[in-house]
């Protein structure tokens, strides 16, 4: 193919700068935001009289894991990226190009980098053999950050989600669970407060429940690979785990809080989770059987390594699996112990910003007690 000359003031890197670190900012802010929150709650425990901090060493395990799972995704990103480049100046660029120049403005006018980077890691069965996992992992993170943060008081949940939409889910559960070690039970609000129901925020999550999964058993099918609707099918679930988490944010508490705990709980640990764990575990059935017939177990092995941004997605889902069994095994030791509460206390003293609150955990109804 006959190669044109780069029109003048065509082959620019401000755009690819100014995309590239606004990502950068993107990712590094919402890090910071919840690093934050979370010593903000680390310093409201630690001036506690009755709760107390947790175990080190679990605080010390996801600390870890956070930061091994960081490193891992970046280092398979900045290859990805390295790997697109060169790939693009050799065999896709229009244009006559000098090579020792970085020509990254024109490299992402003309790359799709995050279609590509996804066709990458779902086309193969035994690529998305790793990567569909990630779907569901996903859905367990959502329905955690419900469940469990707004128990603890965590209100910036969307946060969490986002962070584990551009960087890693991994990464963001990481900091999620290390949150929850760090952060008290919620005071519950009065009976009266709200006018109970059997409609909730649940329903939101089971609607994001099935869009995230049916696009993820509609992506194992090879049909949907190089489909014109590859795109739309691959975003339903990055959008829809982002609905309730910003739902919350947006809404004011009586429109986006489960006031119905027992409903909710038992909507939760009957259905969402079956559904989930259910889902997951089918879809893992077939893949594995699909991969294993055409390239055996060495093949999903192979895959791992096969291209950055296969590596970049599967060592994301390597680093859920740890987390998670993690998670628990210190669970073990009990609820109490492992969120770092007196097993033998009969009330949370709880510095919350000053406000002197304390709430008896004997209290049915949320009552809370002034000192």
């Amino acid at each position: 193919m006959q190669k044109k000359p780069v029109p003048a003031g065509a082959d620019t890197n401000t755009r690819a700068y100014a995309i590239f670190f606004s990502y950068l900012l993107t990712c590094f802010s919402l890090t910071v935001y919840v690093i934050v929150k979370l010593l903000r709650n680390y310093s409201l425990l630690t001036k506690s009289t009755t709760a107390r901090p947790p175990p080190a060493r679990h605080v010390r395990s996801f600390m870890v894991l956070a930061a091994g799972s960081i490193f891992t995704r970046w280092y398979f990103i900045l290859r990805y990226f390295e790997n697109s480049y060169q790939f693009w100046v050799m065999w896709r660029s229009y244009y006559q190009l000098e090579p020792h120049h970085m020509h990254w403005g024109l490299w992402l006018k003309e790359t799709s980098l995050f279609r590509e980077a996804w066709e990458a890691a779902i086309v193969g069965n035994a690529r998305y053999w790793w990567t569909h996992q990630i779907f569901f992992f996903a859905c367990a993170f959502g329905l955690s950050l419900d469940q469990r943060g707004l128990r603890r008081n965590i209100k910036h949940t969307w946060a969490f989600m986002l962070l584990g939409q551009i960087v890693a889910i991994s990464f963001a559960t990481n900091l999620f669970l290390l949150t929850l070690l760090l952060s008290p039970p919620a005071l519950p609000p009065p009976s009266s407060a709200y006018r109970k129901n059997w409609l909730g925020p649940w329903v939101l999550n089971l609607v994001a429940i099935i869009a995230t999964q049916i696009p993820a058993y509609l992506l194992a099918d090879e049909y949907y690979w190089h489909h014109k609707e590859f795109m739309s099918v691959l975003l339903a679930p990055h959008i829809a785990l982002l609905v309730l988490p910003f739902v919350r944010a947006i809404l004011p508490a009586k429109y986006s809080t489960d006031v119905n705990h027992d409903l909710a709980d038992s909507v939760y640990n009957k259905v969402l989770w079956p559904v989930t764990i259910v889902g997951a575990a089918l879809l893992n059935l077939k893949q594995t059987w699909t991969a294993v017939s055409f390239g055996g177990f060495a093949g999903i092995w192979g895959a791992l390594w096969e291209h950055p941004a296969v590596s970049s997605v599967a060592f994301d889902v390597v680093f859920c699996w740890i987390t998670w069994i993690t998670w628990w095994s210190i669970q073990r030791q009990g609820v109490d112990d492992v969120l770092g509460f007196e097993q033998h206390g009969k009330e949370y003293d709880w510095p919350a910003a000053g406000s002197g609150i304390a709430a008896t955990r004997g209290d049915t109804d949320g009552g809370v007690r002034r000192r």
